[in-house]
């Protein structure tokens, strides 16, 4: 009984108190020659174990260690002033129980075992636990790890208790060194069993930062409740046999709430948010690469020891070892923060209602929503964002995206599909902001939306937008100046975009396509495509390339209707050149009619459409309206692109019928 006594009781301090502090390490038997037998063992097996005084009260039932040192090459060392167990006794031949265990004394220093590239440094000055019952046999051999999570998951306790504790961490060096002092306020864990506590709470902590100077602040923490807590689940992960048939997801909180943070920074960023909420967090430890990080974690280490950071492969490892956790190895039922408020160096200032994201699964963030942002940029302007909401994140995808141009700089550009993976809809409700102009933008509705396969062409594709916005915000040494109507100090945009792919009918339609500018023009089209099977949809880019290749133009209708824009050009023109408006307009009248005066003669049946658009030239607020087919037999829409962009654009009318479907 006495031997496996202080195996399990130890066994419990590190694996379940040691879960939340980070040890490695643990002592057993009860008599001096027991204790010494097992210390030998763990030497035996690399670990540097020392203890001091033993004694056991087998009338009082009490237990006492003194002077507990275990240390381990890369896993820290352990320090324990004192081990004091009461009322020990015997429920059952199986079972062993204790009243009341208190440890005091505790320290550990070294790295923390799932963030190996930090070191971390312990003290609490006691721990106490209540009600503790322990299994009678000795646990398995193996590893200190092994045997710790073997004894916690059959240890059973009401209560432990850490009235306070200190939590010291470093990392990096030079400019990129940080320093973490946290003190936690009282913790306290309720009901173990089977490797879970029903309940946690730890008390408002606070904690400092610095090292580097532009890393300096201090903060706090609120009140942390938590529900449901499988620290076992995170040990499995020091353990690579289990933690690779460790196949199902296992819950790691069931909740944890936080009654506020915030944070102010020596450079004066201040942040703080009134509650936080997570829920359903759950892990699959066979898709975490543990080992695989443990190892790049020592390596970042060691590194910046030398001031040196990862290699470019071994920098897109990590970020492909993330994505894996993300992809199979994370799930997430919710996150909910609320009361954001924050003041920038620079004299800025925001607040956040709330931010919400979920549920979380597969890699997939379901959704992600910001409501009732608002605040100030530096120089005092106000913006705001009623809603944002992010729909179908793939932070996974984007890592591995990440990784990927780490090897190949130029993927991106040669095959930009993968980005339609990464996400799968936008959506934004009442913005507004500033613009160089002093004039604010608005926003009232952005909304972006497709399907299809990661890494591939969406197979669906809508796009909304209506805004205003100031007509002097836009450079007129941009393109896009040109199509500004000056004569209004604001202007609003309309746009609506849609675009299917229909596979029974291997055909794909971009409609509606509409586009207005209020005071100068509006757009509309219809723009039919044949010839479309899945290849075009393929995640292979040679064989989307290939499949893109054999789609044809079906047909296109287009509407232009000239809402005022035009009439200012000429007015801006004929002052440029001292003419009159009506001098520039013929003028432009004439050049269209010579330049397609040829078509015409060649092909008399292209009459109406060429009459059609000169009158629209002569006549500012009115509207042409064409429809585009081939003229004879299938029309690539390559050969279509390739010839408006080489030397002879016209050239392509030869291959298409164009009618006059409307009157100006």
């Amino acid at each position: 009984m006495r031997k496996t006594f202080v195996v399990a009781f130890v066994a419990l301090l590190v694996a379940g108190v040691g879960g939340y502090l980070g040890f490695t390490a643990f002592v057993a038997h009860l008599a001096r020659s027991h204790v010494d037998a097992v210390l030998a063992n763990l030497k035996a097996g690399g670990v540097d174990a020392q203890a001091g005084t033993v004694s056991y009260d087998v009338i009082a039932g009490r237990f006492e260690l003194h002077d507990l040192s275990l240390s381990a090459p890369g896993q820290g060392t352990l320090k324990i002033a004192s081990f004091v167990a009461d009322g020990v006794e015997r429920p059952s031949p199986t079972r062993i129980f204790a009243h009341d265990v208190a440890i005091e004394g505790i320290a550990f220093d070294g790295p923390l075992p799932l963030a190996p590239a930090v070191e971390a440094s312990y003290r609490a000055p006691r721990i106490e636990l209540a009600a503790v019952e322990i299994p009678a046999t000795e646990p398995a051999p193996g590893t200190p790890w092994q045997v710790a999570m073997d004894v916690f998951e059959k240890v059973t306790t009401d209560r432990v208790s850490i009235p306070g504790s200190t939590v010291r961490t470093t990392s990096g060096t030079g400019d990129q060194r940080i320093e973490t002092e946290v003190m936690h306020g009282a913790a306290t864990f309720e009901m173990l069993k089977d490797g879970r506590f029903a309940r946690a709470s730890v008390a408002p902590s606070r904690f400092t930062v610095g090292g580097a100077p532009r890393y300096a602040g201090s903060g706090s923490v609120g009140d942390i409740l938590a529900e449901e807590v499988d620290l076992s689940a995170l040990l499995i992960l020091l353990d690579p046999e289990r933690r690779e048939a460790a196949t199902q997801f296992r819950t790691l909180y069931g909740a944890v709430t936080v009654a506020g943070y915030d944070i102010a920074a020596g450079d004066g960023l201040k942040q703080s948010w009134e509650r936080l909420e997570l829920r359903d967090v759950a892990i699959r430890p066979s898709a975490i690469p543990a080992e695989e990080l443990f190892a790049l974690g020592r390596q970042m280490q060691a590194l910046a020891a030398r001031g040196e950071k990862l290699p470019p492969a071994d920098a897109a490892r990590l970020m492909e070892a993330l994505a894996s956790i993300y992809d199979g190895g994370l799930r997430v039922g919710s996150a909910t923060f609320e009361g954001l408020r924050g003041a920038m160096p620079d004299g800025g200032t925001a607040t956040l209602a709330t931010l919400k994201a979920g549920p979380f699964d597969e890699g997939r963030l379901d959704t992600l929503t910001l409501e009732k942002l608002k605040g100030t940029e530096p120089g005092g302007a106000p913006f705001r964002l009623d809603r944002l909401a992010v729909g179908g994140l793939r932070p996974g995808a984007a890592l591995t995206l990440a990784a990927q141009i780490t090897h190949e700089p130029d993927a991106l550009l040669e095959w930009p599909a993968s980005l339609f993976g990464l996400v799968g809809t936008i959506e934004l409700d009442g913005a507004e902001g500033p613009t160089g102009s002093g004039e604010p933008v608005s926003i009232d509705r952005l909304a972006l939306s497709w399907t299809g396969e990661p890494d591939a062409l969406p197979t669906r594709l809508s796009a909304s937008l209506r805004m205003t916005g100031p007509t002097g915000a836009v450079d007129p040494n941009q393109s896009a100046f040109a199509l500004v109507p000056g004569q209004v100090g604001r202007a609003s945009i309309a746009a609506d975009i849609g675009a299917a792919w229909n596979e029974a009918a291997g055909t794909a339609t971009l409609d509606p396509f509409y586009v207005e500018v209020s005071d100068a023009f509006s757009v509309t089209a219809k723009l039919s495509l044949s010839e479309v099977d899945d290849s075009v949809f393929s995640t292979e880019p040679d064989e989307a390339m290939a499949g893109i290749g054999h789609v044809n133009l079906a047909g296109l209708d287009i509407t232009v209707t000239d809402s005022g824009l035009y009439q200012e050009k000429l007015d801006d023109a004929a002052k440029e050149q001292g003419m009159s408006a009506d001098d520039i307009r013929q003028l432009i009248a004439g050049f269209a009619d010579l330049l397609l005066a040829q078509a015409v003669t060649d092909r008399p049946e292209l009459g109406p459409a060429v009459q059609a658009f000169v009158d629209f030239v002569q006549h500012p607020g009115s509207t042409l309206a064409l429809r585009i087919t081939p003229r004879a037999g299938p029309l690539p829409m390559l050969a279509i692109v390739e010839a408006l962009t080489g030397a002879d654009a016209l050239g392509i009318v030869d291959e298409l019928n164009v009618e006059v479907i409307g009157k100006n």
